[in-house]
Order: C-alpha cells, then sequence, then structure tokens
C-alpha cells in the first residue's frame, strides 16, 4: 500500500501543538508515525506531500440531528415549545423529504469536519441513512411516549436493527419505563436532559408551558405522574453504570457535579444551539474540572448560524471567542470526549499511531496553530476522511 508523508507547518491534537514543523508518515488509513521531519526522515517509498497547513485529526459531533437539515436555518421562536410546534412538527410529518434532508445533513457534517457523529434520527429510515453513509455514525433512534403509550414505543425499540442506538426523547416526552427498557437494552443510548427550565417543571410537577403543550396537542394523559425529582437524578438512577450521551444539560445544581462525574454519562454541549435558544452561563467547564466526560454537539441547522456546514469547528470558535477557554480543552472535547462517549477508540482522532478517523488541514499563517484554529473563519480540507470505518468498532 502507499505511503504518504506529510510535511505541514504543525501537526495538533487533544494534546496540543505536537510538532512545527510537523511531519505524519500515513499508509492506508493507518498513521504510521507522526512528529518532526527530524524524526521521520524519509521512509522509503514514501511520497512526500508539502503544505503551507496545520494539521488535525478528525473531530467528533456527538449530538447532531441531519434529518432536520432541509430546510436551512430557521429564526428563533418566541418559546422552545412554539419552535417545536411550529418548526419541528412540520417537518417531522413531511415523511417524503426525510432522505433528501440526511443525505443533506451527511454532506454538511463532512463538510464540517467531522467523520463521526452521534445521529439523533426521528425514524428508522433516518436512521438507515445515516448508518449506511460513508461516516462511522451511530443513529439514535428517537422514542416518544408517555402514560399508556409507553409499551407501544418499547416494543417498536425492540424490533430495531441490533446496531441502532435508541434515544428516549427526553423527561417532558417518555415515560420512565421507556427509559428503564433503553437501558436495559444492551443498545447505545442518549437523550435531551436538563435543556430547559420548562422541562424541569413539567418532569417534576407536570405543570408549565409543556404542560399546556401537551394538552393542546391531545397527548395528556391524567395517568401521568410527576418524575417528583429533578431529571438529572432519575436518569442517573435509572442508567446506573451504562453509557449515555445527555444533550446540552443547560440547567444543573451543585450537586450534580459529583454525581455526573462518578456516572459513565458523556454531556453532548451544543454552544450554539443553548444562544439560540436563550441559554446563558452553561457549566461545561465546572462539569470538566469535576471530572465530568464533556463532549461537543452541534443540534441540528435549524438553530446554527453556518448554511453550508454543520461543524464541531465553529463550536469550538464560538466557545473560544465568548469564553477564552485552553484551546487545547477545546479541541480534546470535540475529539478524544466524543469518541469515548460514542464507545470509540479515542485513538481514532488523535495523532497517535494506528487507524485515524481522517485527517484534515488548516490554513496557516505561521502563527501559533492553536490560536490559527480558533481565530480563522474558514473550513479545513480533509487530507484524507474518506475512510469508512468498520461498524461497532
Amino acid at each position: 500500500m502507499p505511503r504518504n508523508l506529510i510535511h505541514a507547518d504543525a501537526i495538533v491534537d487533544y494534546r496540543g501543538v505536537i510538532a512545527s514543523p510537523g511531519a505524519i508518515l500515513v499508509e492506508g488509513n493507518q498513521i504510521i508515525e507522526a512528529g518532526t521531519p527530524q524524526e521521520i526522515g524519509l521512509p522509503e517509498n514514501a511520497s512526500l506531500t508539502q503544505i503551507d497547513s496545520v494539521v488535525t485529526p478528525s473531530f467528533v459531533n456527538t449530538h447532531t440531528h441531519l434529518d432536520l437539515s432541509g430546510v436551512g436555518i430557521t429564526p428563533a421562536k418566541e418559546s422552545y415549545t412554539s419552535w417545536v410546534e411550529e418548526v419541528v412538527f412540520p417537518i417531522r410529518r413531511d415523511t417524503s423529504s426525510i432522505g433528501d434532508s440526511v443525505l443533506r445533513g451527511i454532506e454538511l457534517v463532512h463538510s464540517g469536519g467531522s467523520s463521526i457523529i452521534g445521529d439523533i434520527s426521528g425514524s428508522e429510515e433516518a436512521a438507515q441513512l445515516v448508518y449506511e453513509s460513508h461516516l462511522c455514525a451511530t443513529p439514535f433512534v428517537e422514542l416518544l411516549g408517555t402514560g399508556t403509550r409507553q409499551q407501544s414505543v418499547i416494543e417498536f425499540m425492540n424490533q430495531l436493527p441490533s446496531d441502532f442506538g435508541v434515544e428516549p426523547h427526553a423527561p417532558y416526552s417518555c415515560g420512565l419505563d421507556v427509559y428503564r427498557e433503553a437501558f436495559a437494552s444492551g443498545r447505545p443510548v442518549a437523550t435531551h436532559l436538563a435543556e430547559t427550565l420548562e422541562e424541569l417543571e413539567y418532569a417534576q410537577h407536570r405543570t408549565g408551558p409543556i404542560a399546556k403543550f401537551v394538552q393542546r396537542i391531545g397527548a395528556w394523559e391524567k395517568e401521568d405522574i410527576p418524575w417528583s425529582s429533578h431529571p438529572i437524578d432519575i436518569v442517573l438512577q435509572l442508567a446506573g453504570d451504562t453509557p449515555c450521551i445527555v444533550a446540552h444539560m443547560n440547567y444543573i445544581d451543585d450537586c450534580h457535579l459529583q454525581r455526573l462525574a462518578d456516572s459513565n454519562l458523556t454531556v453532548a454541549y451544543c454552544p450554539r444551539a443553548s444562544a439560540y435558544f436563550g441559554h446563558t452561563n452553561h457549566r461545561w467547564q465546572e462539569m470538566i474540572d469535576a471530572g465530568v466526560n464533556v463532549s461537543i454537539g452541534t443540534d441540528s441547522l435549524l438553530c446554527l448560524d453556518t448554511p453550508n456546514r454543520i461543524s464541531v469547528i465553529d463550536e469550538m470558535r464560538f466557545l473560544y471567542h465568548k469564553d477564552k477557554p485552553d484551546p487545547v480543552q477545546l479541541i480534546a472535547m470535540g475529539t478524544i470526549h466524543g469518541a469515548s462517549g460514542l464507545g470509540l477508540d479515542p485513538n481514532l482522532v488523535t495523532l497517535h499511531r494506528g487507524e485515524t478517523a481522517g485527517l484534515l488541514a488548516f490554513m496557516s499563517q505561521g502563527g501559533d496553530p492553536l490560536l490559527e484554529i480558533m481565530n480563522s473563519t474558514t473550513m479545513p480540507i480533509w487530507l484524507s476522511g474518506e475512510i469508512e470505518l468498520k461498524k461497532g468498532q
């Protein structure tokens, strides 16, 4: 198999700048060596590629909705419930456009520099398209059902292909039995959790705007009882040691920091989605400091500001300019934290020896490589990334 020796201005992964200038020896989808040009030398039978770029591994998008990519960016609504009712419901009802929307989403997320994703699929059809794509994708099929509808939802879950994950949608749209069976299923599990204050009120008391919304759409059941406790506490209890990706986590209490750190839950923080819906003061840094595995997601194209891509890189840049965190920490969140949360080998998104999920080249001006990545407004190009990793790897 041909070998390619890449000489670049710098090479960067979750550890920071590995070498500047840097070199990577690649054979197929394997990294043979990464370091300085002097360390690697000129191996026999290797073609040399010289680029004025900063090279990184692929990024990981742990929470996206590719089947919501069809209508493009949508202005925010007055409330979350009005957004669901006026924007999401019409998309879900038009089943004829699912295929085109998913295929567009696949292109957009690849253009955004991710070859590994966790996708929340609104249907089995969408999940199949995502699973069969060239991406290394874990589709989580969305589950919605409370009260007497839970049994039919559980039966639906049990007939899904064994490689599909499941997503009890949220504490306001799924009953405890659905969550319990999802965690016992042996499948990958994801959920939306602590996303809005309205969710917390509804889960604990069955009151507030979501209660009125549920009544308005005819989904209210008198038999449904409040969860009484904070949804995070309930999900932690039901999950036990089962891995789970929990999206958003905009509203947590102090007591949850250590409990989350002691759990097997991965937080998928979606910075631009949080801003779109008006959520502020996310505690992602406190979570990381406490030992929580915090990754990065994008949510759907509907709530982004980049019509031509769905990109974790844009989320990192957004966070960098807002909070000025350590860029190395952001790269770790966007790579190894996400891979771990999806149950994959984190080395796929590093510059360590072994199989790679792809390599990206960011334009370089010869300055600090990390700051150039964060301050740029352009996307990298794929040096390699058309690699279809084995499912379940």
